[in-house]
């Protein structure tokens, strides 16, 4: 194989130049891009939300109370059914 050394530097420039292009769309994708924290925003605040319920020793309405206690009671009945 004959070697053709501009050829092949050739070659190599024109790689590094799509990369350095490649990791620039990146860079802007990233920074317009919106941050994914609100799912878990959301996910920790209930979490919070639920445990101040818990110790604040809240008194659930009557008929969430007992819709709770049926469904902890029967836990192999289907809700659909």
């Amino acid at each position: 194989m004959e070697e053709n050394w501009y050829a092949l530097q050739q070659h190599a420039h024109d790689r590094i130049a799509e990369a350095r292009a490649a990791a620039r769309s990146r860079a802007l994708v990233r920074k317009f891009a919106r941050p994914n924290r609100g799912r878990y925003a959301v996910g920790v605040g209930l979490i919070r939300l639920g445990s101040w319920i818990l110790l604040s020793g809240m008194r659930l309405p009557t008929e969430v109370a007992r819709t709770l206690a049926a469904l902890r009671a029967a836990p192999d009945r289907s809700l659909l059914a």
